[in-house]
Order: C-alpha cells, then structure tokens, then sequence
C-alpha cells in the first residue's frame, strides 16, 4: 500500500473530510481509480462524495462496467442523475450497455429529451461499429462562415467540446465537406471565410464500420480524432484517440487470449471467479486432449515398424517440439500482420511463395543440426539421413499450415487468433507423427 493510500485510509477513520477533498482536488482522475483498488469498498461512496460532479464522472468512466453497476446501486438518485449526465455520450453508450435493459430505462429517465435521443441513436448501432464508439460532442462549423464566427462559435461551445483542436466543416443538411485546425484559424483573418481555408481532403469512417477500421486509420494518419459520418455523407460524430486505445486494448487482449487457446474474460483476471477462470479454459484443452489422441492412434498403426526400430520414438518429442514452434512463430508473424491490416487474403499467393522458400532453408538448416545430433548418438548413416529428411519434411509442412491456416481462417469468418498457438501445435503433431513414421519407413525399408 502506497504512503498516499495510506494518507487517504488515515483521513477517512478520522473523519478529515476536508483534507480528503483538499488531496482528491489535486488527483488527476486515473490516479483517483488506482487509489481506489486499495480503498475499502464500503469507503468507495465517501471518496465519490467529495468529488466534484466532472471530477466523479471521470473517475466512473475509468472503472471496470461490474465496478460502475454496483456503485450506481449504492449512490442516491441525486448523485446517480449527475454522473450520468456528466459521461461523454460515448463512455454513457458503454455504460449503458453494459446494464439490465430495466436500470438503462430508469438511468435515461434522468436525460435531457436530446441527450436520452443520443444515447438510444447510439446504443441502435452495431456491436463493435464505430457508432457505438463515437462522440457526438465535435466542433462543427459552416463552410459559408467567417473566421471571426467560427472562432466565436469554437469560444462559446468548447467547454461542452470533448476536443477543439479540428474542426468540421459542412454545407447544406450536415454534408460534411472539409476539415480545419484550430491553429489555422488562429493565424488567418477574421473577415476570411472558413472554406477558403479549410482541408476538403477528408478521411472520415462510417457509423457502421468495425471499429479496428478507425483504430488502424488514426495509427496510419497520425491524426487526433476521425470524423463519423452516415450512410449520405452527413456528419453524425467523432471518434478520438483515447477511444482507439481503449478499443485497441481490448482487442488485444481478446487476441492474446485466443492465440493462447483461452476464451476471452471481459473482467479483469483478480475479480474473476475460480470458475470463470476455469470455463474460459477448460473447453479448448478438452478438445485439444481429444486431438492428441489421434497421435496416439498414428503411432499405433506403425507399432510394428517401431517395435523393430525403437529408437525413432526417441526422436517424435522433437519432431513435435520443433514441427509445432515452426508453425507457431509464423502464424504468430501472421496474424499479427493482419491485425494491423499489414496482411489480408488477397496477399495469400505472395505469402504462400515467401514461405516456401523461407520454410525450406529452415527446414535444411534444422535438417542438417538433427543429423549431426543423430551420428553422436548412434554413429548410423542411414537412420542420421531418413530422420533428418523426415524432420525438414514436417518442418517445412509446418510453416506453411502456420502461414496459410490464419489466413483460411480469416476467409470463412473465423477470428484468425484462434489458429495460433496450442491449435497449429496440435496439428502439426498428429501430422507430424504420420508423416515422420512414414518418411522414415519409405527411406529405410
């Protein structure tokens, strides 16, 4: 426990309020939401009441959606109504839908009539959809404005703004048709119009867009923010950075789960349940067991040549070692192209051709060191010469299942994460094993 949490426990047995608001009033809100980890539960309501209105809204949308629900609970209706109409209608859609359709229909109740119409237009939109993710609360600006009124609009509307820094600028019925910089109006005349200075290069996404889109945009752009428009062009909200690194986390965290053969957890791993823990894993090393054994059925069929030649069971652990890290580092390279949209399936044919000649030189390589490792262990040519074809064999099939098998996966709409890891290695073993035991039979007999 830190000094500070330390402090703030101290303050709250003694009942020194105001020292407590005194040091609140100087946390930034991610620090509040930290402290608050090693802050008694039950005294989770008395630090939230001596937070400022915008203060406690920051602090809400920085908590985890189990945390928001039980403390909503636990406020008094007054307090309930401030921090909900406080969010950012973007952290309010992800609140809201994260509730009981019967607290998000008491919770809109506390809205104004147009902020309860955003928030229903923006919880209508798509799971994942940029929609779901954007702001409404842009600067917005007329092309047939001066400088002077587009500053005048940007002074009396910014504190409402979630960012000033670009400007949209539209024509007739919200068409969106350019973009300017703060800066830019900053430096130009009063009397010039806004649409001789404006950008009309524009890169905006749609409502109905996955929301990676926008995150892989943004990246490639550099840019703050993205503008949202709808299916005629009409400017409808924006989609800021901030949103993109929460997107981007989550995405990788779903990623990183699935690679790893492991059903994602939409709570953080200290507040999941033994039993959570367990579902999301238990399903992929059922089925990955059940694969297994089909090895073990391939080893049966050649019992008899193995009983003649015990000795080439010594080698099946690294056969399936080596075979199933070959597949996972490239599916691993992959996936992670794809993700970034560095990859897609129209590259299938570019990708198959660089992996046949790279699997290959591995292959020979891994090949060669087998075939050394087998004269020191028993000085036979003929074993040295079929167990190291028949590693560089599997070796090279291995790489090109790793390249190829995301990217089939990605074609028939499966996420191409879940073909990495313990699933590329499990097919490479019960493959494998066939093909080494029958490369190997084929060279010796």
């Amino acid at each position: 426990m830190t000094q500070q949490t330390f402090d703030i426990n101290a303050l709250i047995e003694q009942r020194d309020f105001s020292q407590l608001k005194s040091l609140l009033d100087r946390m930034e809100p991610a620090d509040v939401e930290e402290l608050l980890n090693d802050v008694p539960d039950e005294n989770w309501i008395i630090v939230f009441r001596l937070l400022h209105k915008d203060m406690a809204a920051d602090v809400f949308t920085e908590l985890e959606p189990e945390e928001q629900a039980e403390l909503l609970t636990r406020f008094k209706e007054f307090r309930v109504r401030e921090i909900i109409q406080e969010l950012d209608p973007d952290d309010r859609t992800e609140l809201l839908e994260e509730l009981p359709a019967e607290v998000v229909r008491r919770l809109l109740q506390y809205l104004s009539y147009e902020d309860r119409l955003e928030a229903q237009i923006l919880l209508g939109y798509p799971d994942d959809s940029v929609g779901r993710e954007m702001t409404t609360e842009f600067v917005e600006l007329k092309e047939n404005w001066t400088v002077g009124q587009a500053l005048e609009h940007i002074r009396r509307t910014a504190p409402d703004k979630e960012t000033i820094y670009n400007s949209y600028i539209t024509s007739h019925g919200h068409k969106l048709v350019g973009v300017i910089s703060l800066k830019d109006l900053l430096l130009a005349a009063d009397d010039e119009l806004v649409a001789n200075l404006m950008n009309p290069h524009i890169i905006s996404v749609h409502t109905t867009a996955d929301r990676e889109e926008a995150a892989r945009e943004l990246a490639k752009y550099d840019f703050l923010a993205l503008p949202v428009v709808d299916s005629e062009d009409r400017l409808v909200g924006m989609i800021t950075i901030d949103d993109v690194l929460d997107v981007l986390e989550e995405e990788a965290t779903e990623d990183i789960a699935r690679m790893a053969a492991v059903a994602p957890i939409d709570r953080p791993y200290l507040t999941s349940s033994i039993w959570q823990l367990v579902r999301s894993r238990i399903f992929w090393l059922a089925l990955l067991l059940i694969l297994e054994g089909v090895t073990t059925s391939v080893m049966d069929h050649f019992e008899e040549f193995i009983a003649g030649m015990v000795l080439l069971t010594f080698f099946v652990p690294t056969l399936v070692g080596v075979g199933g890290n070959t597949g996972a580092q490239i599916s691993a390279v992959i996936i992670r192209g794809m993700s970034i949209g560095e990859l897609t399936n129209k590259d299938v044919w570019r990708i198959a051709l660089k992996e046949m000649l790279a699997g290959a030189i591995i292959a020979i390589i891994l090949g060669i060191l087998l075939f050394g490792r087998v004269l020191l262990l028993r000085p036979q040519y003929d074993l040295a010469v079929a167990v190291a074809i028949a590693l560089g064999v599997v070796v090279w099939y291995s790489n090109m299942i790793g390249a190829l098998l995301p990217l089939a996966a990605k074609k028939v709409g499966i996420d191409p994460a879940m073909m990495a890891g313990p699933l590329v290695t499990t097919i490479v073993d019960i493959t494998g094993v066939a093909m080494y035991f029958g490369i190997v039979k084929l060279i010796l007999l």
